[in-house]
This record gives C-alpha cells, structure tokens and sequence, in this order.
C-alpha cells in the first residue's frame, strides 16, 4: 500500500483546510467567506466512477415565455443579437418554449376569435421571427396550441403553417395549458374532468395529424394534479406523444407566509415524488418526460425569494434532481422584469442576468455527460452532491451547500487516482443578494457575456482531495 492510500482522513482533512485558507488566498486574492460561526463540518464524498448513469441531454435546459411575448416584435427577432446572447450562453442546445396562461388568451391569424386585441393574435410574420430567431441560437421550440378557447381545425391550421416554417427547430406542440385548471379559471364547467380532456386532447390530435402527418405533440401540461391527470395520459396516449408534460412551482402564493428562503432551501419531497413518478410511468411506456413550466413562486415569484440568491441554489438544485430522476429537461418561465425570470428583458430592451441565471449558468457547465453514483457522509447538513462524468473522462463534481449556518470541509475520495483538480465557486454576500452575484470570480456583463476570472487549483493526494464549502455557496470541482 503506497503513501496515498495510507493517509487518513482525519490527516488530510487538517492539512488540506490549511492549505485552502492560506494559500489559495495569497493566489487568487479572495475567497468566499464562512458563516459567522466560522466552524468546518466534515464531510466525505465518495465517487463512483466506473458506473455512469443516465445522460443529461444536451438541450436540457430551457426557457418559458407567455404566447403574449409574441407579437412584440422587438423580442423574438433574428436581429435581437442582445437577447441571443443571453440565451446561447445558458448553452448552444436548449429549449424555447411559449406557453403558459396566455396561450388560451392567443388566437390565429386564422381563427375567428370571439374578441381580441391585436396584442392577442398570433400571425404567420410573429412565427417566421420567432423560428428565424431560435435558428440563430441553435435550440427548439416547443409551442403552445390553445385548446381552452379554440377549435381542432384552427389549432391544425396554426399547426400545419408553424411545421412548413420550423422545419427541424420544432420541438413539438403542446396541446392546451394547465387542462386541470380549465374549470377554476372558467374555461370549463365544475364538472370538466381528465377524461373530458382526453377527449378534446383526441380531437385536436387527429384534425393536426390529419394536415401535418408526423407532429410531434405533448402533453397534458398539467399544473399540480399529475396523478390523475399527466400518470393516465401517459398511458393513454403514450403511442401519440413525444413528451410527456408537466408543470412544478416549489412554492406560492406569494401571499402566503410559508414562502421563505429558508422553505425554498429545505428538501423537497413532493418534487422527488412527482419526478419518481413520472420517470417510472413514462420509462414503462419508452417515454420522456419534461418540466415544460417551472420557478421558485407561482404567480410570478415574490420578491426577496425568487430574485435573491438563494434561488440560484435552489434553480442548480432543482435542474440536477429532475435529471437523477431521467427528465428530458425544464422550461423556467418569466419574462419582462417578472420576479422569478431568470433574466429580465427591460423596457428599453436591455437585459440583465438575475441569480436563477447563475445557477443555471454553472449547471450547464456541470452537466455535460453521465451522472455517476455519490455518497455523502454527513446527513446532519444541507449539503447536496452531483457527479458528471464527461465524455473525456473528467469528472464534474458539484457541490451545493443550502445550509444556512453550517460551513462544510469536504473530503472528496474518488475510485480512481487523480492527476488534478480545479473549482469555481457560485458566490455572493448573503441569500438575500440581487447584485454582485459571481461565478469564478465574474459576473454576466450587461452584453450577456461571462467569462470566469478565478479557477482555484485543488492540492490532491492520490485519490483525494479537500475543499472548504461556505454555507450558502455552490463550487464546481473538476477532476482529471
């Protein structure tokens, strides 16, 4: 047995949070600090290396917007290069989708609608920009059809007219918004169930299949009720869909007093029922599912919760759960200054990186490949762990500390010998912080550029190494 495997943990732990405090101060010049208690929980993580598990796609990723976004032409355009940076630094696939209420407030040009604004209807020239545009960017999309307030023939119209545009940036279409809602927001009688909607989700199928031969189409696009609501569709249509849909908001109504920092951070167990769930239901069927509609508060977010820091623990958080769980991938909805958006698209059409920016930024930097089994050691604190392994065999270790209080000294112990390590750290003064936010060391510039100015280098010794996690931090480890 050599030197490296000799060493014990308690040894390398002590000699190695010497070296964290000291040195790399005197390199880099500044450091994250510790909680006021200024105290180090141990903890050991282990990483299996030789059984990669699923792949994260590489369009995981992805963004929401309101249909209503559509006709401001100022938005959605191939010549909007401000807004196609933001989006392409979150990564070069992603997808795109136009969804949410408005979808059953949005006519085409087609249809007839009752009453409508022009504001409210979609035209063939808000389609050629809104593919024109997402064909710069290199993602999908995936569109919103309204079923709430419309009929088969016009949706199949809409349908047929959007696939000869899109041609190969059309993700699918998405059948309806929140179909268990319809009979609480009006749309539909008391008595409006899941089988009524099956029925409707049938007719509008066959009339868009019957002009636009194989469109991929989603659905139900629930909101909460996905027992029995998405779990049966998934059985039902499961020979029709492309992707099983579903809605999450951790929290909400803003109103309520229980959305706190702190809840955010706690763990979520309804979020690793739903995703268990609809993993197993749609696997069974050769299906994917995919979060086509998510944030922190529903409602459009609370102010000191969705647009602090601690969302973008919570964000980095909540895209690797649902990746463990074999999601297809999450949509963040916002739009405009919306609290919860995870970059605002001012007035003047500017735009500026909000902390749910930054977490989805470091996630796309952690995700590229196959997570890989990991265990933890301590339990007593809010620490979470995920390990990637690249296609060139790197290992991509992220390391979450949602704890509010305690400081972790993190033993990492790898199953094979290591030959580097490097880390960038997700930093900023408080959870509560809207500003001054970075990501090793910088920040996204007002141009939607980022690029890190601080990579730490990791002293290793053999198999392992050792880092200190502040609370209310996050720090990416790449192992070579």
């Amino acid at each position: 047995m050599n030197h490296h495997q000799r060493i014990t943990r308690r040894n390398f732990l002590i000699t190695s949070a010497g070296l964290g405090g000291m040195s790399l101060v005197t390199a880099l010049g500044e450091l994250p600090c510790l909680s006021d208690n200024n105290s180090l929980t141990p903890v050991t993580i282990t990483i299996n290396s030789t059984q990669p598990g699923i792949y994260i796609p590489n369009n995981f990723t992805g963004l929401s917007y309101e249909p209503a976004a559509l006709p401001q032409s100022w938005m959605f355009r191939p010549d909007n290069i401000l807004l196609q940076n933001f989006i392409k630094q979150l990564g070069d696939r992603g997808v795109l989708r136009i969804g949410g209420n408005y979808v059953e407030k949005t006519y085409w040009i087609e249809g007839k609608p009752k009453s409508a604004t022009q504001r409210q209807i979609i035209t063939q020239n808000d389609i050629n920009n809104l593919f024109n545009f997402v064909r710069m960017i290199g993602w999908k999309v995936i569109l919103g059809l309204n079923l709430g307030d419309s009929k088969p023939e016009i949706a199949a119209l809409q349908a047929e007219y959007v696939a000869h545009v899109a041609g190969d940036r059309l993700l699918s279409f998405e059948i309806g918004n929140e179909p268990d809602l319809y009979s609480l927001n009006g749309l539909r009688p008391e008595t409006y169930n899941y089988n009524d909607f099956n029925k409707e989700f049938t007719a509008y199928f066959t009339a868009i299949r019957n002009r636009v031969a194989n469109a991929p189409i989603s659905g139900p696009g629930t909101a909460q009720v996905y027992k029995t609501w998405a779990v049966p569709f998934a059985s039902d249509a499961a020979a029709q869909i492309y992707l099983l849909t579903q809605h999450y908001y951790r929290m909400g109504p803003p109103t309520n007093a229980s959305v706190t920092i702190s809840n955010l951070l706690s763990r979520d167990e309804r979020l690793e029922k739903v995703a268990q769930n609809l993993r197993e239901v749609t696997q069974h069927r050769g299906k994917r599912y995919r979060i086509t509609e998510c944030n922190s508060v529903f409602h459009g977010g609370k102010s000191g919760v969705s647009n602090v820091f601690a969302a973008a623990l919570w964000g980095l958080d909540f895209m690797f759960t649902l990746a463990q769980n074999g999601a297809a991938g999450v949509n963040f909805h916002g739009g405009g200054e919306g609290l919860y958006s995870p970059f605002a698209i001012h007035w003047d059409g500017k735009c500026s990186a909000r902390p749910l920016y930054y977490g989805m930024l470091l996630f796309k930097l952690a995700s590229q490949g196959r997570l890989l089994p990991v265990t933890i050691s301590e339990t007593n604190i809010n620490l979470k762990v995920y390990a990637v392994l690249t296609n060139n065999n790197k290992v991509l270790l992220t390391l979450i500390n949602k704890d509010q209080t305690h400081n972790a000294q993190v033993l990492v112990n790898c199953d094979r010998q290591l030959h580097g390590a490097s880390a960038l750290r997700l930093t900023a003064p408080s959870l509560h912080s809207t500003s001054d936010i970075t990501l090793g060391g910088s920040s996204v510039e007002s141009d939607g550029s980022w690029k890190p100015r601080l990579s730490e280098t990791i002293q290793i010794s053999g198999n392992h190494c050792s880092i200190s996690v502040p609370a209310s931090n996050a720090i990416l480890i790449t192992l070579i």
